[in-house]
């Protein structure tokens, strides 16, 4: 097997070309002037002074955009491609200057002047939901897309739910022992290398082709057709390959704005973002406040638990691809037990902070988090012991889970028995105080998403591999090129894999949700089969498979957290996250654990260090100095156990790995923190201000 990655050469070379590298003749450069003010009206704006500024070449406000709607999104069309009497966050853009460079455009947009009339701030979630709150949107559902309802009370994006309150309700009551507690997690960003960038070129023939840091190019496509009245086959998305992206490039960005420029200017347009604009403007994670209720009986069965999540999702919707426009984590909480009465809601609301989309197994380590740390402290209260009342209540075979489901295969207990078993020689600084903690994360495999690829011969008997996805760091090209050179006995340099533009191949549901290697696999040995059945004066197989899914099945992913606190300061230490995987065949070892060591890092600075400071309607982490993420001087020793063996899905049998290692990680680090001072944390990041004075005054925050 080639272990070595398709991308690996020439991104260590910079040979890579990204979206920013483009450059196109003829080609402007575009930015912004953002709203200063989180909720505000625009009274008057002022362009003379820029558009005197020699190399401008054109200021457009919205009445300028040649568009059928101002409106955009993946799913809920509520973005303005520039606002035009109203700013809902900091950030908005108001006002587009196309240069003849970068810096000139930039420098122009800040000599704009706006004047405002500042509007009462909605600033958290829980604000957002008190009657008579002021509203973000006046009628939020008659946006395109839109699932709330005029009933769906003020500011509400978005509620799902499942099971019933009355049935949990009543088995809390008989309950032997209960917990009942809060807990609170900040606003995040991917962290991605590459910041967001488009460009593109309108010919006046109807045709616009598109460069984009996007890893949805037929939604993308989808969505500048139904903004611009075009027509979709006359838009092309070019291949790009993603400088990371861990959910955050699945919307349009500024490839709308872009869009509208290119046409008003008749050339090509280009806006790439600084990072504190990155920061700033595209969709992080959502904050969370999360209502964690669960009971036992006398021997630590779980009789039943109500979870009420209370997300934040900032000024817009639009940048949520799912029907729900919700976050699938949240819902399957508690997935991976045995509760006979469980209830959860999941409601999303608007608020004036930056709009929040999709990061890494959306919603998921928010959930886990809050439900793991609720099941760790019912386990010490009731002294049971969080190990043990693990061991009861997760799924064995033949088990229904809280959602009606039965899996082909439920390890979960074997997984967290690997991962406690593992040996411990870790040195103590002395003096510190030292303590474990446990947390087990389940996920259940994805359907088999629609897509296509297109196999051709090449010279000298080589294969071409034509595919739709694009690659953002996580190995999905690569696994092509694995599958092919087994499954056709062919050396890996007998085999090209190269993303082609949408106008190339018919379709494909986009990166994420740990679906590609399914996807991928499904299709791949299709298109092997039909190869070997090909006549020889043929040289091409094109194939699209339709989404589907095989009998319900799972992964676990448990940690162990092993830590020492300072007990004179509160510093803290992770020693080691050992992230014990439940997994079936591995196509790529190397990737494989490079999905697991990377997602066990973003879990890690989503437990001790990561933080948008948002506040009162602003983001005061605008630079990568002020939001902190792991670097290699900030991580501990990482060790990986493979449950191997598993009943894995599609015709590879493999279990998806990309979002399971960073979701149980909060919770590990946080139950290890009450491991080691008998002081619960529940709000994350955990730093050491936070746990010196849970400890010096007794108590849990």
């Amino acid at each position: 097997m080639s272990e070595r990655r398709i991308d690996a050469v020439a991104k260590a070379t910079g040979a890579i070309k990204y979206t920013a590298d483009v450059v196109l003749e003829g080609m402007a450069y575009a930015a912004v002037k953002r709203s200063d003010y989180p909720s505000a009206l625009i009274e008057s704006i002022d362009t003379s002074v820029a558009e005197k500024m020699e190399g401008v070449l054109g200021v457009f406000t919205a009445k300028d955009l040649p568009v059928a709607t101002n409106l955009y999104g993946r799913r809920v069309f509520d973005v303005p491609i520039l606002a035009s009497d109203r700013v809902r966050r900091v950030g908005d853009p108001i006002v587009a200057v196309v240069g003849a460079s970068r810096e000139i455009a930039e420098a122009a947009a800040e000599l704009i002047e706006v004047d405002y009339k500042e509007l009462p701030v909605v600033a958290t979630a829980r604000e957002a939901i008190v009657p008579g709150a002021p509203l973000v949107h006046e009628k939020p559902w008659e946006y395109l897309g839109a699932v709330a309802t005029p009933q769906s009370g003020s500011n509400i994006q978005s509620v799902d739910a499942h099971g019933s309150r009355e049935a949990a309700e009543a088995a809390l009551r008989n309950a032997e022992h209960i917990v009942d507690e809060t807990y609170t997690t900040p606003g995040d960003h991917q962290g991605y290398l590459e910041p967001q960038s488009c460009v593109v070129d309108y010919k006046s023939d109807g045709t616009l082709t598109v460069w984009a840091t996007n890893k949805s190019p037929y939604r993308l496509r989808e969505v500048l057709a139904k903004v611009f009245s075009l027509n979709a086959q006359k838009i092309e998305i070019m291949p790009t390959i993603l400088g990371g992206d861990f959910g955050g490039k699945g919307a349009p960005g500024d490839a709308p704005l872009c869009t509208a420029l290119s046409i008003l200017m008749n050339r090509p347009i280009k806006m790439t973002l600084r990072y504190g604009d990155d920061l700033l403007s595209t969709d992080g994670r959502h904050a969370s406040e999360i209502r964690v209720r669960l009971g036992i009986d006398g021997e630590g069965k779980l009789l039943g638990g109500i979870v009420e999540a209370l997300l934040d999702g900032g000024a817009y919707a639009g940048f949520k691809p799912v029907p729900t426009v919700n976050l699938h984590g949240i819902v399957d909480a508690a997935i991976a037990y045995r509760v006979p009465e469980f209830f959860v809601e999941s409601k999303i609301v608007y608020t004036n902070n930056q709009p929040k989309g999709h990061m890494r197994a959306p919603g998921s380590p928010q959930a886990a988090f809050a439900f793991e740390s609720a099941l760790d402290e019912l386990g010490r209260r009731s002294g049971i012991g969080p190990i043990k009342i693990r061991e009861i209540n997760l799924l064995s075979e033949g088990d229904v889970n809280p959602y009606g489901d039965t899996w082909i295969e439920y390890r979960g207990k074997e997984a967290l028995a690997l991962a406690i078993s593992q040996p411990n020689d870790l040195p103590i600084p002395k003096g510190w105080l030292y303590g474990e903690g446990v947390a087990v994360y389940a996920r259940s495999m994805a359907a088999v998403p629609k897509t296509s690829l297109r196999l051709r011969r090449g010279q000298g008997g080589n294969i071409i591999a034509e595919v739709p996805i694009p690659e953002n760091g996580a190995g999905g090209q690569t696994v092509v090129r694995e599958m092919l050179r087994s499954g056709l006995g062919l050396n890996a340099d007998q085999i090209e894999v190269k993303q082609v533009s949408t106008s190339s191949l018919p379709t494909d549901a986009g990166v994420g949700g740990s679906r590609v290697s399914l996807g991928v696999t499904v299709a791949v040995a299709n298109a092997i089969e039909l190869w070997k059945q090909l006549p020889g004066d043929q040289d091409i197989v094109e194939i699209t498979t339709a989404e589907g899914s095989d009998a319900p099945s799972g992964a676990y992913s448990v940690q162990l957290a092993r830590v020492a606190v300072d007990p004179a300061t509160g510093q803290l230490k992770v020693l080691e996250i050992i992230s014990a995987v439940d997994v079936a065949e591995i196509v790529n070892e190397k990737a494989h654990q490079m999905q697991i060591d990377g997602g066990t890092v973003m879990g890690f600075g989503f437990a001790v260090m990561e933080d948008l400071l948002e506040d009162e309607g602003r983001v005061w982490a605008l630079t990568m100095g002020d939001f902190k993420i792991p670097n290699a001087a900030d991580i501990p020793k990482l060790t990986t156990v493979l449950l191997r063996g598993g009943h894995g899905v599609g015709p590879n049998n493999i279990k998806a790995v990309g979002e399971l290692a960073n979701c149980p990680t909060g919770a590990a680090v946080a139950n290890a923190v009450a491991d080691a001072t008998g002081a619960r944390l529940r709000k994350l990041p955990i730093k050491a201000e936070a746990i010196y004075w849970a400890m010096k005054e007794g108590k849990s925050k």
